[in-house]
C-alpha cells in the first residue's frame, strides 16, 4: 500500500498492512511513517507544550503513570496537513462508506503522549463510541499488550469487572499480542514467538473497538494496556468516531 506526502512534492511512502490478530481485528502498518515525519509529530508536541496526561475521567493520572501529552488538531486551520493526511490515508483503509457518510462520523484531534521511564497506561477499553483506535509508535519503543486477542470468545466476560479480573492471571509475551519494540537483544527470539510482534519507528496499530455482527457492543477482546517502559516512550493516537454509538 502507500500513501503520498503532503508537504514534500507528492512523494509516496509505500508501507505494508500485516493482520496480527482477528479478535479484535489488529493490523500493523509496518513504515506507515517516514522517519522525518515522526520526528515532525515529536516536533510540533513539544512546540506546543505538554501537560501531565489525564484519563478520560478528569483528574484521573494514576491510571497513566509518568506520563505527558499534547493534543494537535487533525483538521481545520490551526491543523497539520501531516496530521490531516494521516487520517485521510487511516479512513480510505480502515473505514467503510457506510460509516464515513454517517452524520455522527468523525476523528478526534491527534493525541501525542511521551512515557518517561516506568511510564504507563492500565488496562483499559477505549470504547465510548470510538470505533477506531491507531497508535503510531513515534520513537519505536512500544509495549502495546492486548492480553485478550484472538481468546476463544466464550471465555471473556463481557464486563470491565470480570475482563480485568480474568487479565490479571495473563503476562505479556504469553498470553495474547503484545506489540513490542525491536531494539531488545533477543528480537530473534520474540520473532518466532506467536504472542510478540516487533515494532520499529513509524509503524502503527489499527484496531476496532467494537464487535462487528451488528450489535453496536463493546469487544472486550480489544482491553489493551501500555505496559511499563524501560524508557522514554513516543506514541501518538488517533480515535475514529461514531457518535451515534454512545446511545447503545
Amino acid at each position: 500500500a502507500f500513501r503520498f506526502v503532503v508537504d514534500d512534492d507528492d512523494d509516496r511512502v509505500d508501507f505494508s498492512i500485516e493482520r496480527v490478530a482477528t479478535s479484535p481485528h489488529i493490523f500493523l502498518l509496518r513504515n506507515f511513517l517516514t522517519p522525518s515525519e515522526c520526528n515532525q509529530i515529536q516536533a510540533l508536541a513539544e512546540e506546543g507544550g505538554m501537560k501531565t496526561a489525564e484519563t478520560v475521567t478528569k483528574g484521573d493520572t494514576s491510571s497513566r503513570k509518568n506520563c505527558s501529552v499534547a493534543w494537535i488538531p487533525s483538521s481545520g486551520p490551526d491543523g497539520s496537513s501531516l496530521v490531516s493526511g494521516l487520517v485521510a490515508s487511516t479512513v480510505n483503509i480502515f473505514l467503510s462508506d457506510v460509516v464515513k457518510s454517517r452524520p455522527s462520523a468523525g476523528v478526534e484531534n491527534m493525541q501525542i503522549l511521551k512515557y518517561g521511564v516506568g511510564g504507563e497506561f492500565v488496562h483499559h477499553q477505549d470504547g465510548d463510541a470510538r470505533v477506531l483506535t491507531v497508535i503510531y509508535y513515534i520513537n519505536g519503543v512500544g509495549g502495546t499488550w492486548f492480553p485478550l486477542a484472538d481468546r476463544n470468545d466464550g471465555e471473556i466476560p463481557k464486563n470491565k469487572v470480570g475482563v480485568l479480573e480474568l487479565v490479571d492471571n495473563l503476562e505479556p509475551g504469553k498470553h495474547g499480542i503484545f506489540l513490542k519494540g525491536d531494539s531488545s537483544n533477543s528480537a530473534q527470539e520474540e520473532n518466532n514467538n506467536k504472542h510478540t510482534v516487533l515494532v520499529n519507528k513509524g509503524d502503527a496499530v489499527a484496531f476496532y473497538n467494537y464487535r462487528d455482527e451488528g450489535s453496536a457492543q463493546l469487544d472486550w477482546a480489544a482491553l489493551h494496556c501500555g505496559s511499563p517502559t524501560d524508557e522514554t516512550k513516543w506514541i501518538a493516537n488517533h480515535w475514529y468516531r461514531l457518535n451515534e454509538l454512545a446511545n447503545y
